[in-house]
C-alpha cells in the first residue's frame, strides 16, 4: 500500500471522527468564549457596584430562553423579544436589589446621559448608574447571539456579541485579553459553523487556521480608539501610574492603590491666603477594591458654584504655578475662580473645578471657597436625613465585603451614638493602631480590608481608603479626596507646596452642613518623612526644591502656619482627636507623601523635570534592576504565556497559508532541486539524481517533449548547441548511471554518489550569487 493511500485513509477516518456534530459543538464553544469576553467586563462593574448574581442569572436565563424559542419564533420576533429582554433586565435588577420600578423613572435622565457619554469614551465604572445600565445592556446581545446560533445562523450570531464587545472596547473597559478572547470566539463560531453547515472536513482546517491568524493580527493592530483625555479609550492598560505625582492624563478619573513610593521635593505651586487649608484637587466616590473612580461627567464652569448648606466662612487666595500644573488646587467647596484657566474650566459632578489645559510656570488664578463653620456639637446633632443623591452615591462598597471587616468596624464604632462620633472613633483607631510607612507591598484583593485586618503600616492612601469604607459599612456617606496638605509657611500669608505635600484624606457628609474633612493618617511619622526628604534634597542640591521665599527657611524652624482647623472658628471638626485628648483640635500636618495611587494631578500634572532625579515620575522604588540571579531564568519568567499563544497562532496561520496556496509544495520541490536528501537504495538515488537534472535543464533550456525519450532529449540539446562539450559529457554520465539503475543490472553506491555529486555541482552553478561564487 502506498503512502498516498495511507494518507487518504487517515483523512477519511478523521473526517468520520470530526464530523458536523463536532464542528457544531466547537462553534457553540466559540460563542461561549465570545459571550464570556464581554460578560467578564460587565462583571468587573457589578462586583464594584453590586448585582453580579443578577448578571449571571440574566445571562443564563437568556441562553436558556434563546435555545427554547429558537424552534418557536422567527428572527424578527426574536429581535423584538431582545428589546423586551433589555427592559426586563433593568426591571430584574431593580427588583433583585429591592428597589421599586419607580426608581427607573427618576434615574432615567442619568441613564440617558451616561449612555451618551459612553460614546465619547467614558468608562463604565465612571457612570453614575453603572449597575442599572450594565444589567440592562446584557440581555439583548446574549439572547440574540444564542438564538441565531441555535438556528445555525453562525455568521449572524456573532454580530450582537461582537457589537457588545466592540462597544466595551471603545469605552476602554475591555482590555487586550477579553478582546482577544472574544475575537477568537467569534472566528471559531463562523469557521466551525460554516464547516458544519457545508459538511466540511478536516482537510479544510488550514483555512480555519488562516482566518484565526488574520483575526488576531487585526485585533492586535487596533490598539487605540477615539476618546478624550478624560476618558481613555484604548485596549489594555498603558502607562499605569506608580506614584501620586507621576500620574498621566490617562489616569484622570481613576486612582489605583499601589505599593511603595518615594517623595518628590519639587515645588508645585505657591498660595497667598490668609487662611491655611488642605488644597483639594480631586474627589472620588466609587471604590472597586483596588482603585478609586470618580463617577459622572463634567460641565462647563459658568462663573460660580453653589456654597455648602448651613453656616460657613469665606476663604480667598491666589495660587501660582511653579511648574507645569494640571489641576486647580483650592480649599474644599470652591465658590468661584478667576484668572488663567478659569474661562475654560470644567466642574465635576462632585463640585471640583478642573482646567481643560495645563497651567504653566508663572500662571496664577484667584479662588474663593466656603469653609464649613460647624462645631462638634452641631455635627453630633446633624442626624442621618441624607439627600437621596448623597445616600445612593457615597455609601457604595464592593461586593463580597467580609464579615470580619464589618465586625471590626462595628467594634471600633460600638460607643458611637451618631455619625460624627463614628467618624471620630474610626479616625482615632486608624491613627493609633497603624504605623506610617512609604515602603509597603500592595495587597491583593480588597485594599481596605487588608489594611484594617492584616497590615501594620501604610501611607495616606491606605488610611483614607480604609476610613471611607469603614464609614460606608456603617451607612455613613463618605468620599475619598486627594490634593495637597497646607505646605511650608514662608510668610504670614504665603505657603510653598511641594510634591511631597501630596495627600489623601476623607470627607464625611453631615445634613445641614455638607462635606467635612477628616484625616486618619498619623502625623508625626509623616512629618519626619517630609522633613528628612527635604533636608536630603537641599543638601544634595536637587533642582526646583525651593522658591526665593523658602530657600532660607531651615527645616527645623519651619512653621506649617496657622491651623486650618483651629478652634477659633476654623473647622474644628476636620481634625478631631481621639476622645479624651487634651487637644481635640490638633492641626492637620502639612508634610506628606507622594503616593502610588490617587493623583492630585489627575488632569495630568507632570513634574517640571521628569528626569532620574525625580523618582516619583519614574515610579522608582529604590530597588536595583538586577538582583544578580542571572539573566536566563529571569528572561523565561518574564515571558507572557499570552504572547506565546498569540505567536504560535500567528505562526500556525502562516504555515496554513503556505499549505493552502501550495507554497509548501513549491518550497519542497525547490529544496529537492538543490538538495538530494537522505540516501538509501543506490538505484533509486541514481534515478532521482537524473530527475533533478532534467528539472535543471528544463528551467535553463527547455522541458522534454512528451514523446521524446530521455536519451533523445539530451542529444537534441547537444545538436541545438544549447550545451557545450564539457556539460554534455557530464549529462551523459548521469544519464548512463540512471539507465543502468532502471533498465540494467543496477549501480553501485559509489556510482550513485558520483551522479548525485554531478547534479549537485550543476545545481550550485546555476544558483544566483552562489553560482558565481561556486565558479
Amino acid at each position: 500500500m502506498s503512502a498516498r493511500t495511507d494518507a487518504s485513509r487517515i483523512r477519511v477516518d478523521l473526517d468520520r471522527t470530526i464530523g458536523p456534530g463536532t464542528f457544531r459543538a466547537l462553534a457553540v464553544c466559540g460563542l461561549l468564549a465570545l459571550t464570556a469576553s464581554y460578560v467578564s467586563v460587565l462583571r468587573d462593574v457589578t462586583q464594584a457596584v453590586g448585582g453580579t448574581r443578577s448578571l449571571y442569572a440574566i445571562v443564563i436565563g437568556m441562553i436558556v430562553a434563546a435555545t427554547i424559542l429558537a424552534k418557536l419564533i422567527r428572527p424578527r420576533t426574536a429581535s423584538a423579544f431582545a428589546l423586551v429582554a433589555t427592559a426586563v433586565g433593568f426591571a430584574y435588577y431593580l427588583n433583585a436589589v429591592g428597589i421599586g420600578l419607580d426608581v427607573l423613572a427618576s434615574a432615567g435622565s442619568d441613564l440617558l446621559a451616561d449612555t451618551a457619554a459612553l460614546a465619547t469614551g467614558l468608562p463604565l465604572l465612571r457612570m453614575v448608574e453603572a449597575g442599572i445600565w450594565t444589567l440592562g445592556f446584557v440581555p439583548g446581545p446574549v439572547f440574540l447571539s444564542w438564538y441565531l446560533v441555535a438556528r445555525r445562523r453562525y455568521a449572524w450570531s456573532v454580530v450582537p456579541g461582537g457589537f457588545a464587545l466592540l462597544f466595551l472596547a471603545l469605552t476602554g473597559d475591555a482590555g487586550s485579553l477579553p478582546t482577544l478572547l472574544g475575537t477568537l470566539g467569534a472566528i471559531a463560531v463562523v469557521g466551525f459553523g460554516e464547516l458544519e453547515r457545508r459538511d466540511g472536513s478536516i482537510a479544510q482546517a488550514d483555512l480555519l487556521a488562516i482566518v484565526f491568524a488574520v483575526a488576531i493580527a487585526l485585533s492586535l493592530s487596533v490598539t487605540v480608539v477615539p476618546g478624550d483625555a478624560s476618558a481613555p479609550a484604548f485596549l489594555g492598560e498603558d502607562g499605569e501610574p506608580t506614584t501620586l505625582e507621576g500620574a498621566l492624563d490617562s489616569s484622570q478619573g481613576r486612582s489605583a492603590v499601589g505599593g511603595g513610593v518615594d517623595l518628590s521635593p519639587e515645588v508645585r505651586f505657591t498660595v497667598e491666603s490668609e487662611r491655611p487649608a488642605y488644597w483639594r484637587t480631586g474627589v472620588y466616590d466609587r471604590f472597586t477594591g483596588d482603585e478609586w473612580v470618580r463617577t459622572g461627567g463634567e460641565s462647563a464652569y459658568e462663573g460660580s458654584l453653589e456654597p455648602p448648606p448651613g453656616r460657613y466662612d469665606e476663604a480667598e487666595g491666589v495660587v501660582t504655578a511653579e511648574s507645569r500644573l494640571g489641576v486647580m488646587p483650592t480649599p474644599a467647596h470652591p465658590v468661584s475662580v478667576e484668572g488663567v484657566g478659569a474661562e475654560s474650566a470644567t466642574v465635576t459632578s462632585h463640585g471640583g473645578i478642573q482646567p481643560t489645559g495645563p497651567l504653566l510656570e508663572g500662571d496664577s488664578f484667584r479662588f474663593e471657597s466656603a469653609v464649613v463653620d460647624a462645631r462638634p456639637g452641631e455635627l453630633e446633632r446633624a442626624g442621618t436625613d441624607y439627600p437621596d443623591e448623597v445616600a445612593e452615591r457615597y455609601r457604595q462598597t464592593p461586593e463580597g465585603v467580609s464579615s470580619e471587616f464589618e465586625t471590626e468596624t462595628a467594634e471600633v464604632t460600638a460607643d458611637a451614638g451618631n455619625p460624627y462620633e463614628a467618624a471620630v472613633a474610626i479616625e482615632s483607631h486608624l491613627r493609633s493602631s497603624k504605623e506610617y510607612s512609604l515602603d509597603v507591598d500592595r495587597p491583593s484583593g480588597n485594599v481596605a480590608e487588608e489594611f484594617l485586618l492584616e497590615m501594620e503600616e501604610g501611607y495616606c492612601v491606605y488610611f483614607a481608603t480604609t476610613m471611607v469604607q469603614m464609614l460606608r459599612a456603617e451607612d455613613v456617606p463618605a468620599r475619598y479626596v486627594t490634593g495637597y496638605s497646607t505646605g511650608q509657611q514662608v510668610d504670614d500669608d504665603e505657603y510653598v507646596v511641594r510634591g511631597l505635600d501630596a495627600h489623601a484624606w476623607v470627607e464625611v457628609y453631615f445634613p445641614g452642613h455638607g462635606w467635612v474633612e477628616f484625616d486618619p493618617t498619623p502625623a508625626s511619622d509623616r512629618e519626619d518623612a517630609h522633613d528628612e526628604r527635604l533636608v536630603d534634597a537641599r543638601e544634595s542640591g536637587e533642582p526646583n526644591v525651593d522658591t526665593d521665599a523658602s530657600a532660607d527657611v531651615p527645616v527645623d524652624d519651619e512653621d506649617e502656619g496657622p491651623d486650618p482647623n483651629d478652634p477659633d472658628g476654623r473647622d474644628p471638626q476636620t481634625e478631631p482627636e481621639p476622645p479624651g485628648s487634651d487637644d481635640p483640635d490638633d492641626p492637620p500636618d502639612s508634610g506628606n507623601e507622594s503616593e502610588n495611587a490617587s493623583d492630585p494631578n489627575e488632569s495630568g500634572e507632570e513634574s517640571s523635570d521628569p528626569g532620574p532625579e525625580d523618582p516619583e515620575t519614574n515610579g522608582s522604588e529604590g530597588g536595583d534592576a538586577d538582583d544578580g540571579d542571572g539573566g536566563y531564568a529571569a528572561t523565561l519568567e518574564s515571558v507572557d504565556p499570552r504572547d506565546v499563544a498569540v505567536a504560535l497562532t500567528l505562526l500556525g496561520g502562516l504555515v496554513a497559508s503556505a499549505h493552502r496556496t501550495g507554497a509548501t509544495g513549491r518550497l519542497g520541490r525547490e529544496a529537492r532541486l538543490y538538495w538530494h536528501g537522505r540516501r538509501g537504495d543506490p538505484d533509486r538515488d541514481a534515478e532521482r539524481a537524473y530527475h533533478r537534472l532534467e528539472t535543471l535543464l528544463s528551467r535553463e533550456y527547455r522541458p522534454r517533449e512528451p514523446a521524446e525519450t530521455s536519451r533523445a532529449y539530451l542529444a537534441a540539446l547537444e545538436r541545438e548547441g544549447e550545451v557545450d562539450d564539457d556539460l554534455a559529457e557530464r549529462l551523459r554520465r548521469v544519464h548512463r548511471t540512471a539507465e543502468r539503475a532502471v533498465y540494467g543490472d543496477g549501480v553501485s553506491r559509489a556510482e550513485a554518489d558520483d551522479a548525485i555529486a554531478a547534479v549537485d555541482d550543476l545545481a550550485r552553478e546555476r544558483t544566483p550569487v552562489v553560482g558565481r561564487l561556486w565558479r
